[in-house]
């Protein structure tokens, strides 16, 4: 049986940062969702969950 052996080439992607902590000052309610914190929060889940994979 023959064996074949492949070099790969791995790249490491950094982790997309944390988004910046604000407080309701800015005149919205705190019900409100604040879609750019939401969409940090997805990219991060969606990087976690592709290092996983690559596992």
């Amino acid at each position: 049986m023959a064996v074949v052996i492949e070099e790969l080439e791995v790249q490491a992607q950094p982790q997309p940062a944390n988004p910046p902590s604000s407080s309701s000052g800015d005149g919205k309610g705190g019900s409100e969702v604040d879609e750019r914190a939401l969409h940090a929060a997805l990219s991060r889940e969606a990087w976690r969950i592709e290092r996983l994979a690559a596992d």
